[in-house]
């Protein structure tokens, strides 16, 4: 005898999750394909350690710190959009706030590559600078792909009275958002600051 799906017992556990269980899916193969990412710099690192160090010190740890200060902050305005939403409250300037967060983000990141590229320094100088600027370009798209939802999310919600599947979406958002803050939180310290045995 065949079981309705809407009536299988974890059914309503999936539909639980907060953004639907696309969004984890996909939450966890990004993190997946990051750390992939994060273990080949580490081993990189090990074997050649002299060319990892000259490559931290050209960097700007204290822009970098700034960058987490503002991803943050980005992660507070998006939890405050998703606080709005269930009280029945306009989220639309948390998630404007959200994605000029992350625009600033990319700015100071942008002005970090303009440093590094007048100094000679590419993707091809070495096995440092391909994994820098691989992963944090890579991570910089995601960043815009998610200003790009959440100013659209802004732009089409109503004042109010905002549907089902708004709130999804707005929430789907923020899991999104989070994921982005994630990874910077893991990128950030190896990139700048690790220090192999």
């Amino acid at each position: 005898m065949l079981m309705n799906l809407d009536q299988a017992p974890d059914a309503s556990v999936w539909d639980q999750l907060p953004g639907g269980i696309i969004v984890w899916v996909a939450f966890a193969l990004e993190m997946g394909t990051f750390m992939l990412f994060f273990f080949g710099f580490v081993w990189l690192t090990r074997s050649d350690p002299q060319v990892f160090q000259a490559g931290q010190a050209m960097l700007h740890p204290n822009l970098g710190t700034l960058n987490t200060l503002i991803l943050l902050s980005g992660s507070w305005m998006v939890a405050r959009a998703v606080h709005a939403t269930q009280h029945n409250r306009p989220a639309s300037k948390w998630l404007i706030a959200t994605g000029l967060s992350g625009l600033l983000f990319v700015g100071i990141k942008s002005f970090e590559y303009l440093e590094l590229f007048q100094a000679g320094v590419s993707l091809s100088t070495n096995n440092f600078w391909f994994y820098y600027f691989f992963l944090t370009l890579l991570h910089n798209l995601h960043v815009l792909l998610g200003v790009y939802f959440l100013f659209y999310l802004a732009w089409t919600g109503p004042a109010q009275g905002l549907s089902k599947t708004q709130i999804q979406n707005i929430s789907s958002a923020a899991i999104y958002w989070h994921l982005v803050d994630l990874i910077w939180i893991f990128l950030f310290p190896l990139i700048y600051f690790t220090r192999i045995w």
